[in-house]
């Protein structure tokens, strides 16, 4: 029965110690303890329990020390799984990996993320405008996006409904789903590059698309993959078929994406563009251009505001179609 007690004696001391946490020694004796997030463009990102995640530039640190490993670049192209120890000199760093021990000048890392082999990524956007008096008028755009990434697969997906009405009348009514799967090589000279099988459907009656389906297998570029910035490009061959005011034709196709994130104040601020130009080599031969341009505020660690800007046009619509379209959009979207 002695035994008991004991054991409620341990548990609670092991309960009461402090978690590890990643330390911030600042140059003025301060101590920033947190969970450290990426180090990039002279800036160190860290996220206390009492706070959200914010940056400390590079001059006002002394050391840092984390427990945890990190996918570590220098501005040399050395790169690597470290943890980090105090370093001898203020300023500087002690990269550990269980093989190696490198002393640095915090200056002289490039860039450090999280090494992660499973992370996923949703947004939820509703966006409307409207207006009422001589004319009556309402957009509403509902779309979502998602990312799941599992060692070297890259699973994407983004779906949008936008509806526009002037006078009860619908002017607009247009629906796009797009699914992508991603094989990222990780090894050499194919560092950065990935093959993409693409898989679309459109549906806009308004403009007399009654559907179009396609899928394009393509290479691309990953320039940037990381959490507070993106930029990426794919260029591929495929196949579509297209049902237009009530004429179905299929057609090989040429396809040209480019996707872009960019985060601003500590990620308060994103701003992101993507396109994507299609070009059907025969039935009506035409090209086509879809994009969304936009910038996002964080409102709370999950909530932000959004303003977007998105632009369709097409060098060759059915009759009786504009051949361009432009959607001013302002709403609210939840991350998670």
């Amino acid at each position: 029965m002695k035994l008991l007690p004991a054991l409620i004696t341990v548990i609670s001391l092991l309960c009461a110690l402090p978690a590890t946490a990643d330390v911030i020694y600042l140059k003025n004796g301060d101590r920033i303890t947190g969970e450290i997030k990426e180090i990039w463009d002279s800036n160190v990102t860290i996220e206390p329990e009492y706070s959200n995640k914010f940056d400390v530039e590079f001059e006002h640190i002394a050391h840092i020390e984390s427990d945890e490993a990190f996918e570590v670049e220098l501005l040399d192209g050395r790169e690597g799984d470290f943890s980090f120890a105090k370093s001898s000199v203020e300023g500087g760093v002690r990269l550990e990996a269980s093989n190696a021990s490198i002393e640095v000048a915090l200056a002289n890392i490039n860039k450090i993320e999280e090494i992660k082999d499973f992370d996923w990524d949703s947004k939820l956007d509703l966006n409307s405008n409207f207006s009422r008096g001589n004319t009556n008028s309402q957009t509403v755009n509902i779309s979502a996006e998602t990312e799941v990434i599992k060692g070297q697969h890259r699973y994407l997906g983004d779906f949008s409904y936008v509806l526009e009405t002037l006078d009860s009348e619908t002017t607009k009514e247009q629906t796009r789903f797009h699914a992508s799967y991603n094989y990222l090589f990780e090894e050499g000279r194919l560092d950065n590059w990935f093959f993409a099988t693409n898989v679309t459907l459109e549906r806009d009656p308004v403009a007399l698309l009654d559907r179009r389906l396609s899928l394009n297998p393509a290479l691309g570029y990953d320039v940037w993959d990381y959490a507070n910035r993106t930029l990426n490009f794919e260029f591929g061959v495929g196949y579509a078929n297209e049902e237009t005011d009530g004429e179905d034709t299929s057609s090989a196709t040429i396809d040209w994406r480019l996707n872009f994130a960019y985060d601003f104040m500590g990620g308060d601020l994103e701003l992101f563009h993507n396109h994507h130009i299609y070009r059907n080599v025969s039935g009506r031969k035409n090209i086509v251009f879809n994009t969304n341009t936009g910038v996002r505020y964080e409102i709370t660690d999950d909530i932000y505001m959004n303003v977007q800007l998105d632009y369709d046009y097409d060098t060759e619509p059915p009759d009786g179609t504009d051949n361009e379209d432009l959607t001013f959009l302002l709403g609210a979207g939840i991350e998670f």
